[in-house]
This record gives structure tokens, C-alpha cells and sequence, in this order.
């Protein structure tokens, strides 16, 4: 594990020194809410011709939740055989056994690992989150990061916890930080892991947070968009960085505004850019209906591609 100036851990599965944004992929599924594979692999093609090299699957964006253990494994299997870049496994469960299975499964398809805390106990001791990822480390092969998202999982990771853990377990690389307060994001880095943000709006400005990258949700339909970020980040050209992460805003503001949940809202926006991609959503969630996707599709033609088209 290479260290970089700041003392922070450097993932070797991410090129992560240089600043390549994380894609988090939706799972499409057919009418009859079945993974739709061929649609998983058109949606691929997009992202790699779009210059994404690195996406997380099964994540949140994902809809994980929704997700058999089963399907999870078919959706990790199908996306290395499509996939030459960096593929990070999402293997987080409220259940600790299906959390090492998913993990195990990995270990033979990824080149790293996320793992999001328990979700659904209110409020749980720190003593058992500690728990809960000691059982993953202990086992992993494979470069994790821990997933902080307090807003479903009850629970804020604490930087102190999170920093011991590390001191102990070398596999523990990083945080996909998808909380609010930026407060926690630096206290993250102050650690020495890699920090990684959940947030289309922190893309142009992870300096600021001590983070070294994004990982994108609502990226998918606009790839290009973290793409070229991330790119003049390279180059140090803050300016361009800037102009483009207020395209990144437009998009996040119709995805707001369209009163969808934000994969319901990404999958309606694909259906513009992949030919046939489905807009389903599994329940509990609902898809964008026949008029919101038209009003999705018309902005996106009117306002968002031209954009990117003339660079």
C-alpha cells in the first residue's frame, strides 16, 4: 500500500492520485422488475466511451436493499465479464453472514470492497458497529473502504473509530463518505485513509474536504460531466474544474426539482442517453411516469448536451 505526501493511504485499485471519479451504477431491471442484463452491459459500454474507468456496484444508486444475495453475485459476476476497469463490490448487509458471503464471493471478481454499517437498529453501540466490520477485515483479501451514509443507517461512523480500526487492519483503505457534514469528511482524512465523497456537488472542491476523489450517484446519465472535473483537477485548472461542476449543478437542480428519488430520476435520465435502457424501479420505489421522463429528456437535449457536445 503506497503512501502519499499527506501520509494518507493510496488505493491501488482506484488510481486515486489522480483524481478519477468513482461511478456508483443503477441496476437496470425489465417490466417485470428482472435484472435486464443486456441493458447492464449497453449501460457499461456508455460509461467506459464516456471515460469512467472506475464504478462501484450494488451500491445505494444501486438499489441494493432490493437485491437478493443472489442477484448481487449475478450482477458483480456479469459487470467484471463486461468491465477492464476498476470495479469496487458493494458487499454491506444488516446481516452479518450475508455481509461474508457477499465478501467472499468478491474476493474472486473485484479489485476492491465497500461495506455500508448495519442499517435498521436505531442508534447502535459503537461496540458492535466495531464488531460487525472487524469480522469483514479480519477476512478480507481485498482493499476495503467503510461507507458512511448516517441519513439510512441510523449511526454516524465516528473518525476516532474508523482511525483505530485502521491503525489495526492495513486492508481498511478508505471512506465513502455520502454524510452532510464536511466537518466529518475532513476529520475522515485527518486519519490518513482516503476519502472518498458522496456528493455530485463536492466534485470540483474535494481539496477543500482533504478527499482525494467522488463517488457519483446521479453521475450516470452525464458521465462526462465528473469525467472532465476530475480531469482539470489534474491539471491543477480550477476555472475549468468550476465551469463544469455548474453543468454537474443544473443536473442535480432538475434532479430536485423533478421530485423523484434519485435512482428513479437517473434511470429516467439514461433512457435518453442508452437506447432502450429501462426507467424501472423496483418497489418501494416508483419510476418516472411517460411525461416526467419527456420532461427529463427535453432538458437534457436542450440544456445539458449541447454543452457537452461543443467541448
Amino acid at each position: 500500500m503506497a503512501v502519499g505526501a499527506e501520509g494518507k493511504r493510496l488505493p491501488r485499485w482506484a488510481g486515486a492520485v489522480e483524481l478519477n471519479p468513482i461511478l456508483a451504477t443503477v441496476t437496470p431491471f425489465t417490466s417485470d422488475y428482472r435484472v435486464d442484463t443486456g441493458a447492464l452491459g449497453d449501460y457499461l459500454n456508455f460509461l467506459h466511451e464516456s471515460g469512467v474507468r472506475t464504478v462501484l456496484v450494488n451500491g445505494t444508486t444501486g438499489e441494493f436493499p432490493a437485491l437478493t444475495v443472489a442477484e448481487r453475485k449475478s450482477v458483480l459476476e456479469f459487470t467484471r465479464s463486461q468491465w477492464s476497469g476498476q470495479l469496487i463490490a458493494h458487499i454491506g448487509t444488516s446481516a452479518v453472514g450475508d455481509a461474508i458471503e457477499l465478501l467472499d464471493h468478491a474476493q474472486d471478481h473485484a479489485n476492491a470492497v465497500a461495506a455500508i454499517s448495519p442499517y435498521y437498529f436505531a442508534e447502535p453501540p459503537e461496540a458492535g458497529i466495531r464488531e460487525f466490520f472487524r469480522l469483514l477485515l479480519d477476512r478480507t483479501k481485498l482493499p476495503l473502504l467503510v461507507y458512511n451514509f448516517p441519513r439510512h443507517t441510523q449511526s454516524l461512523l465516528s473518525p476516532a473509530l474508523l482511525g483505530s480500526l485502521a491503525a489495526e487492519y492495513p486492508m481498511l483503505v478508505g471512506v465513502k463518505d455520502s454524510g452532510t457534514d464536511r466537518g466529518v469528511t475532513r476529520d475522515y482524512a485527518d486519519t490518513g485513509l482516503s476519502v472518498f465523497v458522496g456528493s455530485d456537488g463536492a466534485a470540483a472542491h474535494i481539496a477543500e474536504h482533504g478527499a482525494l476523489g467522488i463517488v457519483s450517484g446521479g453521475g450516470s446519465p452525464v458521465p462526462e460531466l465528473p469525467v472532465r472535473i476530475a480531469q482539470a483537477l489534474r491539471t491543477g485548472d480550477q476555472n475549468e474544474a468550476s465551469r463544469w461542476q455548474t453543468v454537474f449543478d443544473e443536473c442535480r437542480a432538475l434532479r430536485r426539482q423533478s421530485g423523484l428519488t434519485d435512482t428513479a430520476f437517473v434511470k429516467a435520465a439514461l433512457a435518453e442517453r442508452v437506447p432502450r435502457f429501462p426507467a424501472v424501479v423496483r418497489p418501494p420505489l416508483v419510476a418516472a411516469d411517460s411525461v416526467q421522463r419527456q420532461e427529463i429528456g427535453t432538458y437534457l437535449r436542450a440544456k445539458i448536451l449541447p454543452q457537452i457536445d461543443a467541448s
